[in-house]
């Protein structure tokens, strides 16, 4: 590091600044400039001259020439001057004689700065404003051009090549606008560009300047003392002769040089008619008249001839690709097929309004109007929707260049459609195409006019695009484009709770609870700062694209780690690659934490163990009362029995047993009354047994597999197969009342099978297993009909419906499966926390 300095030249070594003096060839006087020019030359300028070191070198050398105490400055194309003060004059210090600019310098009184720019014009700060000299002249702004005051302190150059200027009322910033404005008294919206780079506009020929800041030069075409519509020019066209034709008030001008004459319209035209001229090919006019038709003039014979009438025509376009079209003012176009007219309308797809821009490109046909853009695709129009819902309203102008460029002179800007938007709308009619809008932050001003259709966008034939606004007249490079916004990072300026904003800080901690975040966040982009976008994204998701908005907010924040993403896009609306990332967390409040949400689920996991164990109590509660009642109706009924039934019947065995032992021992009489009272006996007995299994004296006596296989064997009849029972699992005990209904279903099943199926086998099956108790019953018999199985039983039978009944009230399932001449199953599945014991 250098530093210039009232005492001499001084250098930073490591942490101390040491003079160079005579080690470096350095005479000590007063250094008022340091520069390093774009060879990486280190110059020096003292009251004693001009010195420079050449890169690796360790000695400075001295410039031949008097160089004076002013400043120093590397020109674009590598000279380096310096200005000297005392003489008002610059002075070559290096690079070649002839490099020196010397026009650039003459005359410029006492400059209170200086600036040389990249395209070597130069910046003259004055007392009353700023000069900028270049070759094509000395231009200068004061606070009447609109500068923010007098007194110039200093010029400086950004890397995007605006030039800011300090004033003593503030700071101004000059930049290139890609549209240049061409100050012309417009009369009439004619226009034609013309074959040296210039052009007719209204009443007047416009040179073309050199497309660099150059004037260009005004003629008007015919003297000034036309008044009227006679001087408003709506259309020009050019016949192979090299004459110009322009159209005006019930006449067509004929201009050739200083032959100036108006030629009169047939004479039985009628009315305020403005014509739209056209030439054709044998140098004859095509001319449209509205409400009139279409018409012929050969300049030669002075002759008209009326072609037809095919609509109110608006404007006219030929070319040898697409042919003669016309549109028309009813939102039509029409096309001269041969000897007849093709007429499209809304039915082939063209709905656009009033047509004001009919524009043939080889076999290309685009109309523009009121509604939008269409280009003919086949035999229908497609409409063109841009990007974003933009729908290109208002065009009075069209031009596609070679390159396969779109230009569209259009209510709101004037929009690029690059050649390969193109191609993708023309394999795909619905694809939504790219575009880029020029608008006031180009210097473009106004609308596109509409008064009269007629082409308001003209390509030149130096490769420019006139354009004509309501404003004025503007030219336009298509070729040149807006510098790309500098290759720097988005810079994250702040980033808190609203109202408490702070620079960021690495892994930024936030208090628990915040829930709302602000990120302000900037580019330092000045040639045109109103067109970057921006877009963010939090954690890796979606993008969101803010427009130019510099703020982020976040909202419905909670406790964790978040990574911010912000980027930027450059003035053409791409977007580079990466993005500046910055990470911040918001610390959990105690409701957040994993321990407190860890104690959270085990206490609901509790509170839900706990309802359920008091909602299996409830259960067996309800059951048990249920049972009780059942089993005190079911004593009553035993009572009831016993106390009636079956000591009637006892009493009368007694009686009958009495009349017998008074018939002699070997009456036949007798020998069938014993018989009777043998059967008596055994309907007394089983009476007794239906009474115990009323009373349940049996149940919870003896275990679960035994008591199915006692029931089992007191259902068996003599003649019929065993029961076959298995086991899986450790037996278990049962719930007393579980175990009566349970024991009563399967025996009802086993009697089943042993009254009804006529089975060759029948099995039980019982599975105890950790969560439910599964008791299956099935015999290889005759099945159960399925008329039997859809109504749930036999008519006025009513064991298997008592089976059904049975399980529902102890919360079991039951399962049948079964069908005619295939065996019979059932399946009890009981809950384990109801069936077994504790």
């Amino acid at each position: 590091m250098w530093a210039a300095t009232p005492l001499g030249m001084y250098y930073l070594d490591h942490e101390r600044w040491l003079s160079a003096g005579s080690a470096w060839n350095l005479p000590v006087m007063t250094y008022k400039t340091l520069m390093r020019d774009r060879l990486g030359i280190l110059w020096a300028q003292g009251d004693a001259g001009v010195y420079f070191l050449k890169p690796g070198a360790t000695r400075f050398e001295r410039a031949d020439v008097d160089a004076g105490t002013g400043v120093l400055f590397n020109l674009a194309h590598g000279s380096v001057v310096s200005w000297n003060a005392v003489h008002g004059r610059f002075v070559q210090v290096a690079g070649r004689p002839q490099d020196a600019q010397s026009e650039l310098w003459h005359q410029m009184s006492d400059p209170t700065s200086l600036l040389f720019d990249r395209r070597g014009g130069l910046w003259v700060g004055l007392q009353e404003g700023v000069e900028y000299r270049s070759g094509h002249g000395v231009f200068r702004s004061t606070p009447t051009q609109g500068m923010s005051g007098r007194y110039v302190g200093a010029v400086f150059e950004d890397k995007e090549g605006n030039v800011w200027v300090s004033t003593a009322g503030g700071i101004d910033r000059f930049g290139r606008r890609r549209l240049t404005r061409v100050e012309v008294p417009v009369m009439g919206s004619a226009i034609l560009a013309d074959d040296q780079g210039g052009a007719w506009i209204g009443g007047y020929h416009i040179s073309d300047g050199d497309g660099d800041g150059g004037e260009s030069t005004l003629t008007p075409l015919w003297p000034a003392n036309r008044q009227g519509w006679s001087s408003m020019l709506t259309s020009f066209t050019r016949t192979s002769d090299g004459v110009l034709w322009g159209s005006t008030h019930r006449a067509l001008r004929r201009l050739q040089g200083s032959d100036q004459r108006d030629v009169a319209l047939p004479a039985e035209v009628t009315g305020p008619v403005v014509p739209r001229v056209l030439a054709d090919h044998d140098g004859s006019l095509l001319v449209g008249l509205r409400q009139q038709g279409l018409y012929r003039y050969q300049p030669a014979a002075g002759s008209w001839t009326k072609i037809a009438n095919p609509c109110d025509i608006s404007l006219m376009d030929r070319a040898d690709g697409a042919g003669l079209w016309l549109s028309c003012f009813d939102g039509r176009v029409v096309y001269a097929d041969g000897g007849s007219w093709r007429s499209y309308g809304p039915s082939e797809g063209l709905s656009i309004g009033l047509v004001m821009a009919l524009y043939l490109h080889g076999q290309h046909v685009w109309v523009g109007g009121d509604n939008g853009l269409a280009l003919r695709v086949g035999e229908r129009f497609q409409p063109m929707r841009g990007a974003h819902g933009e729908t290109f309203d208002g065009i009075s102008g069209i031009v596609e260049l070679a390159n396969g460029e779109l230009w569209l002179n259009a209510a709101t800007g004037l929009f690029r459609i690059a050649g390969a938007e193109l191609a993708r709308f023309q394999q795909d009619p619905d694809y939504a195409v790219q575009f880029q809008r020029l608008d006031q932050l180009d210097g473009l001003e106004g609308m596109a006019p509409r008064m009269e259709p007629s082409p308001s966008l003209v390509l030149g034939t130096d490769g420019r695009l006139w354009v004509l606004r309501s404003s004025g007249v503007f030219r336009l490079d298509p070729a040149a484009q807006l510098p790309p916004a500098p290759a720097l990072p988005v810079i994250i300026k702040t980033i808190g709770a609203p109202g408490a904003l702070a620079p960021p800080q690495p892994a930024a901690r936030f208090a628990p609870g915040t829930s709302a975040l602000q990120i302000d966040y900037t580019l330092p982009a000045l040639a045109m700062p109103e067109r970057l976008r921006f877009r963010y994204r939090l954690n890796d998701g979606d993008w969101q694209d803010v427009g130019n908005r510099r703020s982020a907010y976040l909202s419905n924040l909670g406790a964790g780690d978040y990574r911010f993403q912000v980027a930027a896009s450059d003035y053409n609306g791409h977007w580079p690659a990466g993005a500046t990332t910055v990470q911040f967390m918001v610390a959990p409040a105690t409701t957040e934490t994993w321990w407190f949400r860890t104690l959270c689920a085990a206490t609901l996991l509790a509170a839900a163990g706990l309802a359920y164990r008091w909602h299996i109590i409830r259960l067996r509660r309800q059951m048990a009362t249920r049972l009780r009642e059942r089993v005190n109706e079911r004593e009553r009924i035993a009572r009831e029995l016993h106390d009636t039934l079956l000591q009637s019947v006892q009493g009368l065995i007694l009686h009958v047993h009495a009349a017998t032992m008074a018939l002699p021992a070997k009456d036949s009489t007798r020998q069938q009354l014993e018989t009777a009272l043998q059967q008596a006996d055994h309907v007394v007995d089983e009476g007794r047994d239906r009474i115990r299994g009323l009373r349940g004296e049996d149940a919870g006596k003896a275990n679960f597999p035994d008591a199915v296989l006692a029931a089992a064997t007191r259902l068996r009849p003599h003649d019929a197969p065993p029961v076959q029972l298995s086991l899986v699992g450790t037996p278990r005990r049962l719930d007393p009342t579980m175990h009566e209904e349970a024991l009563a279903i399967v025996t009802e099943a086993i009697a089943n099978a042993y009254r009804h199926a006529g089975a060759g086998r029948i099995e039980v099956e019982l599975q105890y297993g950790a969560r439910e108790l599964l008791c299956t019953v099935r015999d290889d018999g005759a099945g159960i009909a399925a008329a039997v199985l859809r109504d749930g039983g036999r008519q006025h039978h009513w064991g298997m419906r008592g089976m059904t009944e049975r399980a529902d009230r102890i919360k079991a399932k039951l399962v049948l499966h079964s069908s005619e001449g295939s065996g019979t199953e059932w399946q009890l599945v009981l809950p384990g926390t109801l069936a077994y014991t504790r």
